[in-house]
């Protein structure tokens, strides 16, 4: 490709304020210019950081310190990772061809080889190295201490743990099962061989396998218990019973059996099809699942299909608690508990088509006596265990609440109405029923659910000994701030008595941050700026030090470090100094009121040095929701599918991004309140030229586009990317899935909430091509013939449609390609066109040749067009 092609193709032409002419327009051959930072990583005690720079080529690793700031560039290093307590790190290098594992001591550089085997076990605090080795059929491990240079050996050992904090060990060795300080003596857990065993650390307890027996074990007071004899359990009819070891406590009073199904021919075997010279594809109307979403293997019985059975260890009693082919076992993580939950999506598989998510009815079974009662018909959601076992939590769609089940009533009730605010997404505008905003964890040892609304986060006590309370104190709702966990939106055991780090979102400003809840103090901002979004990379093991990043739409996301108060922040990184070689723009919040008198929000870019008293050509690019990115760096790249923004925007455009929100039944209505509406108030504020304004969009607003050229011409010229042009076609349509597109339309992003005989008009009404002789807008048309996504012919039909009614229209088809491009080569090629297509418009400059010629068959890969 030609570069002064391409820059004349997308360069602007506007006059730009004197200030900024001395910076050099965005072009294509640029963008090789920039680079990505990734995987960020953090010592234990915060003194030293890693990460990646990555070009168009390659990766680079680094190593910096974080209070000098001295970077150390880690050559043909892979998978760093700090361990002893932040003084040493471990990483994988090249070496005269061979890979090695290096060990670099952080204080002095020191750097170790290692040798003695490819594979080494690390742990964040521990400076002992434990690695294994086979000779003759035997496991051998080691250990070693880096810091010492102390060193374990223990032959004919094939597993082990230590704890104690790395004082003590236990192994298996040479089938015996031994324990003591981790450089001996040893002594035996048990005098018989065992073949394998399980070990929980914290409580220093665990169970081991002798022969077909299983015992339970204490290290702290050096008992064992015999739990069972696999010999003496009755198998079920049909099954094998697999003997294991398993990670339950001294309270156990069941287990979940293992067993195998034994009946195997009711298993099939693959069979090779035979040669017939035909293959035919049958397709039955009642069949559970529709032939393009079936795969070989996978209708025959399967593991999943086994009953499932529980042995009680004091009456050596087997009961089943799920029937085969009844569905999924929901179990607590709790090895005491008296309820299980089964999840039968049988009577639903048939409805994925239309429905895509797999409901499922609900039954609570009794494990003491395999007693099983229906809760719940057709849940969209499953139920989720509280920690002790006690308490199965589920958010009902429909009753748009939080329910805890009652085990003696055998019904779900309801728990969440107190908190007084939604719990459900209020956002909410696909026809099915709304999610939840999620459950944030257990408390008080799972008697305790935390769940979040909009904002906050809260605590409902399952015990009813007192109300539910906002453990945030409503900060986030009075501040308009949506407060969640940090790194997770859940955590399975949350200490409320301890500071916890919140990620945010403001509402207001549109930027993410960092926040903290202090027990007794509240909810406290660490960093919220309404200029830039922060988000947090990495944590010290010691929580004393963040790695993080901070953007906006001209701010590179570079590497900060700071204190966990946010105090004292140090750059680490600047991946893209270039950028202030080129002119760039400003990302800004705008709001006006929509068709439907509603308040409506987007986003809007305008070039550096950009003059309120002029009005610029202006691109309207659009899919939902666009204002949560008003703080995102976007890297200049060849375009995938859309337009390059700071491109566009650094060579004189406008590009405008409105929020749509839809109705149910009516998304084309919904998109022309939003994107119209939004369009004349950028000319009524005199941004745009309302001469010189383009539209964009891609799959699902690729349909938009063509569906608002029917309906307005305040657009100069548009290009739909991969859309659907008629939705009585493509409701039935197979993706590359193998999932017809039903469930789209029915349930999901299509919107229309009915199927096709019951939504006639609203399908009619959701199909542009009929429409399309009331076109008067050129369009070019972007879609692949191997789209999987939406079916090629859905842009051909609206290109052959503005053939026949003599419309101008260019189809361009990258064959080969999915339903966005993945070549650099056709994504360089489409780039240029399409840059060339809306300065032609937009800009005035000449229509290049393959706009006025096309290109015959005899001309591709010959005559590319690209000149005027």
């Amino acid at each position: 490709m030609q570069k002064g092609i391409l820059l004349a193709a997308i360069a602007g032409c506007i006059a730009i304020h004197p200030a900024v002419a001395q910076r050099t327009a965005l072009d294509t051959a640029n963008y090789k210019e920039w680079k990505r930072a990734g995987s960020p990583s953090i010592s234990y005690d915060g003194a030293w950081a890693a990460y990646s720079i990555a070009d168009n080529q390659e990766s680079y690793k680094y190593l910096v310190n974080t209070h000098s700031g001295k970077t150390i560039q880690l050559k043909d290093a892979d998978n760093p990772e700090f361990f002893d307590a932040g003084k040493w790190m471990k990483y994988s290098q090249s070496s005269d061809g061979k890979q090695i594992i290096a060990l670099t001591r952080l204080k002095d550089g020191r750097k170790i080889e290692w040798t003695k085997s490819s594979y080494i076990l690390t742990l964040p605090t521990s400076p002992w190295i434990s690695y294994s080795n086979w000779q003759d059929g035997t496991s051998s491990a080691y250990l070693y201490n880096i810091d010492t240079q102390d060193s374990v050996t223990l032959p004919g050992t094939s597993k082990f743990n230590l704890f104690n904090g790395e004082k003590s060990i236990i192994c298996l060795q040479n089938n015996k099962l031994i324990t003591g300080p981790l450089k001996g003596a040893y002594k035996p857990v048990f005098d018989e061989n065992i073949s394998d065993y399980t070990f929980n650390k914290d409580t220093q307890e665990g169970t081991f396998l002798a022969g077909s027996r299983l015992y339970f074990f204490s290290v702290k007071t050096g008992k064992t218990r015999l739990l069972l004899d696999y010999s003496e359990i009755k198998p079920p009819a049909g099954y094998t019973i697999r003997p294991k070891t398993y990670d339950i406590s001294d309270k156990a009073r069941h287990i979940l059996l293992e067993v195998s199904y034994n009946n195997s021919n009711q298993r099939p075997k693959m069979v090779k099809p035979a040669d017939t010279g035909f293959e035919l594809e049958l397709w039955t109307w009642n069949e559970p699942v529709s032939q393009r979403r079936q795969r070989r293997g996978v209708y025959n019985r399967t593991q999943m299909d086994d009953a499932q059975f529980i042995y009680h260890l004091s009456d050596k009693k087997v009961v089943e608690v799920m029937a085969e082919k009844s569905g999924r076992l929901l179990t607590p993580e709790t090895s005491d508990y008296n309820y299980a939950i089964i999840a039968d999506q049988q009577p639903y598989i048939r409805l994925v088509d239309w429905k895509y998510d797999t409901n499922a009815d609900l039954y609570m079974v009794d494990v003491r006596t395999g007693e099983r009662k229906l809760l719940l018909k057709d849940s969209p959601e499953n139920p989720q265990w509280s920690p002790n076992g006690q308490y199965a939590v589920l958010f009902n769609r429909a009753a748009k609440e939080w329910q805890v089940l009652d085990p003696v009533a055998g019904v779900f009730k309801g728990i969440s109405a107190q908190i007084g605010h939604p719990v459900f997404d209020e956002d909410h505008d696909h026809p099915s029923a709304a999610g939840s905003y999620g459950i944030a964890g257990w408390t008080d040892d799972g008697n305790t659910v935390l769940v979040y609304d909009r904002y906050d986060i809260w605590a409902i006590d399952l015990l009813k000994k007192q109300a539910a309370r906002c453990i945030t104190n409503g900060y986030g709702r009075s501040h308009q701030v949506q407060l969640r966990w940090m790194s997770t939106p859940f955590i399975n055991r949350v200490d409320l008595s301890r500071p916890m780090n919140l990620q945010s979102f403001n509402e207001r400003t549109m930027s993410h941050g960092v926040y903290r809840l202090v027990p007794g103090k509240g909810v406290t901002a660490l960093a919220d700026n309404p200029d830039y979004s922060v988000q947090v990379a990495a944590i010290s093991g010691d929580g004393k030090s963040f790695t993080y990043t901070k953007s906006n739409f001209h701010t590179y996301p570079d590497l900060w470090v700071t204190s966990s108060d946010f105090k004292k922040e140090q750059r680490l990184t600047d991946i893209n100094p270039q950028q202030h070689q080129y002119s760039w723009g400003t990302a800004k919040l705008v709001e006006w009121k929509n068709y439907e008198g509603n308040n409506n929000k987007g986003v809007l870019y305008v070039p550096e040095g950009y003059d309120a008293g002029k009005t610029y050509p202006m691109i309207v690019d659009f899919y939902e929701t666009h204002t949560d990115g008003l703080h995102a760096y976007l890297t200049p790249e060849y375009s995938t599918s859309t337009i390059d923004i700071p491109t566009y925007v650094s060579n004189g455009y406008v590009v405008f991004r409105p929020d749509v929100h839809f109705k149910t039944g009516v998304p084309g209505e919904s998109t022309y309140s939003a994107v119209v509406s939004g369009t004349e108030e950028m000319i009524k504020r005199g941004i745009a030229d309302k001469d010189r304004i383009g539209l964009q969009g891609h799959s699902w607003s690729g349909f938009q586009v063509y569906y608002l050229v029917t309906r307005t011409n305040i657009f100069k010229c548009v290009n739909a990317g991969a859309g659907v042009s008629n939705a009585t076609y493509n409701y039935f349509a197979i993706r590359q899935n193998g999932a017809p597109c039903m469930f789209k339309y029915e349930v999901e992003q299509s919107r229309i909430g009915k199927n096709l005989w019951e939504g006639r008009e609203e399908y009619l009404q959701s199909s542009p091509i009929f429409n399309a002789d009331k076109i008067q807008t050129p369009m070019l048309i972007f879609h692949n013939d191997k789209d999987g996504a939406v079916a090629f012919t859905q842009g051909l039909d609206m290109f052959l449609a503005m053939r026949r009614l003599s419309k101008p229209a260019w189809l361009l088809n990258y064959k080969g390609e999915n339903h966005s491009l993945n070549g650099e080569e056709a994504q360089k090629d489409w780039t240029l066109r399409m840059g060339q297509f809306f300065d032609h418009y937009l800009k005035g400059k000449p229509m290049p040749r393959w706009m006025k010629e096309g290109i015959s068959i005899d001309e591709r890969n010959v005559d590319q067009k690209y000149d005027y």
